[in-house]
């Protein structure tokens, strides 16, 4: 399906690093990973994203993603598969952000109260007719740049390195989101036990940089 231009360009602007949702502070508990020593290379980075976007938290929200923009109401379901306060914390004031930043462009409907950032943005897209196919390979793309930047910033990687992990990771979200185009919430489930549980030691961890 062809997409016009100036929904393109929206797309562009609201999956973009440079939107103005503060996606640059939270590290998703990759700060931990990294700080632990579990995460040492380049290598090492690319795993853990590949399979947070294929089995863990990111998979989760690319199916709720797909469900609300399906009109199914996923809120609440995706606010109690946070499994911490942190991610908690992330993704309700991701959602938030998105909020205001993209009612800018246009008023769309949103959830009373809290509202889950893949929840926000599906809403977002769906009200200004973006293709869903589009919006959520660019609603993945820009979830995983973002834990790319955090590892460029802190294992230190570099930024060629993390430009190949970008490249290497093309397939796999284009294969999660058509995955994910054809899931039910009975698809919905996480194994990345590892990436949970740094989430959780980041609360208490001593000296961070991020806020997840």
């Amino acid at each position: 399906m062809a997409i016009e231009d100036t929904q393109l360009l929206l797309l562009l602007n609201w999956m973009s690093p440079a939107f103005p949702i503060g996606a640059y502070a939270y590290s998703h508990g990759l700060e931990w990973a990294i700080e632990s020593g579990d995460i040492k290379s380049a290598r090492d980075v690319e795993d853990w994203i590949k399979d947070i976007i294929t089995q863990g938290s990111g998979w989760n929200d690319a199916v709720l993603f797909m469900q609300e923009f399906q009109n199914q109401n996923v809120n609440e379901l995706a606010l109690a598969l946070c499994s911490s306060r942190e991610r908690h914390l992330e993704t309700t004031q991701l959602g938030a952000a998105f909020v205001i930043a993209a009612s800018i462009f246009s008023p769309f409907e949103t959830v009373e109260g809290d509202n889950a950032y893949p929840v926000a943005a599906a809403r977002a897209c769906k009200a200004m007719q973006l293709d869903m196919n589009h919006a959520l390979l660019a609603f993945l793309q820009g979830f995983s740049n973002a834990l790319i930047s955090v590892a460029v910033r802190l294992v230190p990687i570099g930024q060629t390195a993390g430009l190949h992990i970008m490249k290497n990771l093309i397939l796999i979200i284009a294969a999660t989101a058509s995955r994910a185009r054809t899931s039910t919430l009975d698809d919905l489930g996480s194994c990345t036990l590892l990436a949970d549980l740094a989430s959780m030691k980041h609360e208490t961890q001593h000296s961070r940089i991020f806020r997840t």
